[in-house]
């Protein structure tokens, strides 16, 4: 059960407060109808899966410290087209950017997000920390007009730490002029958000709105699979 009081919320961003699987998917979509890649490759939704299936492990290797940003970036596109019988460094680096094209302006956000972010916001003081790319964070806090809800927003692109490093978390409470008691962390990603947290100190909240199972036995301080339930917490 949370220890309230607590002085900072800090949220996750992608998955937690936005849909970033809905809106790839949907951007993925439209840039697979711009470039009519089914005419050179399997229908969308093969595409679409072998795409996900790297980007996850991508992402995973990332929080692992097993590579970097530049080299996420790089094989996003460049893996899943190698997979399908295709190495075309300009074709994937063309791929990116009409996909980013159509994924930037997409706003679809997570069930409750405004409403959750109205009542912390009254309650809070509140914090971004997130893993994703600086350039796409930040037309994102512009585009779902997260901005004023905001104190700060951390990012491992600036920090030199993802999480779950326990560093990132360090740094954020410095920053933020509080203890690891008095901030509890809300995110999707039981390994960066619950894990890294609870390595740091702080309380956690797991949102696992597909009910996801726990990469290990640890038992987070709290998990909901609606962000509306939060307010009976907080």
């Amino acid at each position: 059960m949370i220890t309230l009081p607590k002085k900072v919320v800090l949220l996750d961003l992608d998955n937690t407060l936005t849909d970033t699987e809905g809106n790839s998917r949907r951007a993925m979509n439209m840039m697979y109808d711009e470039l009519e890649l089914s005419k050179q490759f399997p229908p969308f939704i093969i595409f679409w899966g072998v795409y996900h299936d790297c980007n996850e492990e991508l992402w995973a290797e990332y929080r692992r410290g097993e590579i970097t940003r530049d080299l996420l970036n790089e094989r996003r596109f460049t893996w899943p087209l190698e997979l399908m019988g295709v190495s075309n460094l300009e074709l994937a680096q063309h791929i990116n950017e009409v996909f980013y094209k159509h994924f930037l302006p997409q706003d679809g956000v997570m069930p409750g997000t405004y409403e959750l972010l109205e009542y912390l916001h009254s309650r809070y003081r509140l914090a971004i920390v997130s893993n994703g790319t600086k350039s796409s964070q930040l037309v994102k806090m512009k585009v779902f007009k997260f901005e004023p809800y905001f104190e700060k927003m951390f990012l491992s692109d600036d920090i030199g730490f993802p999480k779950p490093d326990v560093r990132i978390y360090e740094h954020v409470l410095r920053e933020m002029g509080v203890t690891a008691e008095d901030a509890i962390m809300i995110g999707d990603d039981f390994d960066g958000d619950v894990i890294g947290a609870a390595n740091a100190g702080l309380e956690q909240v797991w949102y696992n709105p597909t009910n996801q199972k726990k990469t290990s036995d640890f038992e987070p301080t709290l998990m909901v699979d609606n962000l509306l339930s939060l307010k009976k917490y907080l």
